[in-house]
């Protein structure tokens, strides 16, 4: 009987054995994968810039998350390269304060980042495609902060690179009622139609009206407060004109950054609100915000206008509702940041 209580422990010793190492294996697989993110913005655009420096500012405090292989300006002047300069010499004072652990935290030295701004564009262009290219099975993110004209240039050059690139740009092709009447171009309508008529397989998501909500109230404003005392990169953000940090242009990045998003089911939604196939045959592989009215025309808004201010707010309360989220995971993470415990 002892011989064969003996033996009932081995087999049961066994099998936790292998259930633990199918378990350690499990989590090694759904491990989040670094995505490499290629930026373009018009930083370079003094009336617009401010908003492209707070979502650097947010990039950079969660650096260590994506992996960035190039920067790429909308237009090449000297306004712009000198204001990414800046910005990364104060992420450079805070990754060399032994007192904080950035490096300890993985984040890229200041002079690899440095190397990451394209400052020619024709040389910039094909230096983005030999990238990608050279990416293998891995998507390469597109970050869109000003206009589509970069990214229209590229795939325009090279189309193939079409099935290798995910975009998320901010706002669709045609303002929100509260900035105008229906069909006026937005900020990134040059190059955004010439991409959306051609390239119908593209991996896309438009973050159209909804990312307003980020700047919502007092919420902006609070966290403004907050952020400004840590660092060089913080104090940069309290010697500008502003009171509020806005982080409309940081949405691309902040979809990303979310843990709880799935990259393959992006209409699951979360910090950057939720997200809908409006054309799943035509378009297979793009999203934009949803609109909880059924009767919104996603084919074409205007005929739908009447319902335009009702698909605004409903757009814009899907973030919201999850903004203290975000703050607070962004808090969290520049307290840990700003700390000398490994």
């Amino acid at each position: 009987m002892k011989n064969i209580y003996t033996y009932i422990v081995i087999i049961f010793y066994s099998l936790c054995v292998v259930s633990c190492s199918s378990n350690q294996k499990k989590v090694v697989i759904e491990k989040k994968e670094i995505p490499n993110v290629i930026i373009t913005t018009d930083i370079n655009n003094k009336d617009y810039s401010i908003t492209d420096e707070h979502a650097f500012l947010y990039l950079l405090w969660y650096l260590n998350n994506v992996s960035v292989q190039s920067v790429m300006l909308d237009e090449y002047n000297d306004y712009g390269l000198e204001i990414l300069n800046n910005i990364i010499q104060c992420y450079a004072q805070d990754y060399k304060n032994q007192s904080y652990s950035f490096e300890a935290r993985n984040f890229p030295s200041p002079d690899d980042l440095k190397k990451t701004i394209l400052t020619d564009k024709e040389k910039g262009i094909k230096k983005v495609i030999r990238q990608i290219r050279q990416s293998n099975d891995s998507p390469t993110y597109f970050l869109v902060l000003g206009s589509m004209k970069t990214v229209k240039e590229v795939l325009f050059r090279a189309p193939d690179l079409a099935k290798k690139v995910r975009v998320i740009s901010v706002a669709s092709g045609i303002k929100p009622p509260d900035e105008d009447v229906c069909g006026n171009l937005n900020w990134n309508g040059w190059g955004r139609t010439e991409i959306f008529e051609r390239f119908t397989e593209l991996w896309w998501i438009e973050n159209d009206w909804a990312f307003k909500g980020i700047s919502e109230g007092e919420e902006s404003n609070k966290l403004y407060k907050e952020v400004i005392h840590f660092g060089a990169m913080g104090k940069y953000l309290s010697e500008k004109e502003n009171t509020f940090f806005n982080l409309e242009e940081a949405i691309p990045f902040m979809f990303l950054i979310d843990p709880q998003v799935n990259t393959k089911y992006p209409e699951f939604g979360g910090w950057t609100g939720n997200y809908i196939k409006p054309f799943p045959v035509e378009r297979p592989n793009y999203w934009v915000d949803r609109a909880n009215t059924k009767k919104w025309n996603y084919q074409k808004p205007c005929n739908t206008w009447d319902l335009a201010f009702q698909v605004l707010n409903e757009r814009k309360m899907s973030i919201v509702d999850r903004r203290d989220d975000m703050s607070t995971s962004l808090l969290s993470n520049l307290n840990k940041l700003y700390s000398s415990n490994k």
